[in-house]
């Protein structure tokens, strides 16, 4: 199947959060604001992957300063001007699509953008027992929280 990366735009909405609900507890989902909010302040963040069937995953990364948890559901006001890291938001492939390279090309592509924009550190929060993908990509635990009430997360980090 032949799958090919875009920019996502706010007519893609519905297809992200269709993606979202098969992917992720309720309890994770994010805002449309939130969501077209990282679209409008670091456009090169948001990413879909498609294929003939449509959507078949997305991710969502941003300039942010160390130590920063993006909250579900809270847009964020401004990518700050002294961002020290590059913080993954959201990466979501759809089941149909999973063990096909979507997630690696989804991570490759923001990990690259952030190597792109200078940035020598990676941040985000795993959910959903995520973080042995993201270990093979040199990220390493440095805290266990619950991001939402009830789930079980894990803020992790690396070294680009």
């Amino acid at each position: 199947m032949l799958t090919f990366l875009r920019a996502l735009t706010p007519d893609d909405i519905a297809s992200i959060h269709d993606l979202e609900a098969e992917t992720y507890l309720p309890a994770l989902h994010e805002s449309d604001e939130a969501f077209l909010q990282l679209m409008r302040l670091y456009p090169d963040g948001a990413v879909g992957c498609f294929d003939e069937h449509g959507m078949c995953g997305y991710a969502f990364g941003a300039p942010t300063r160390s130590g920063t948890t993006i909250e579900l559901r809270s847009p964020i006001d401004s990518v700050p001007a002294d961002a020290d890291t590059f913080y993954i938001h959201d990466v979501a492939v759809a089941p149909r699509c999973r063990a096909r390279g979507v997630g690696r090309l989804l991570a490759t592509r923001l990990l690259d953008l952030a190597l792109e924009g200078g940035f020598t550190r990676s941040e985000f929060v795993s959910v959903q027992g995520s973080a042995p993908f993201w270990q093979r990509f040199g990220f390493e635990p440095v805290e266990a929280f619950e991001y939402v009430p009830g789930v079980p997360s894990l803020k992790m980090g690396c070294r680009l």
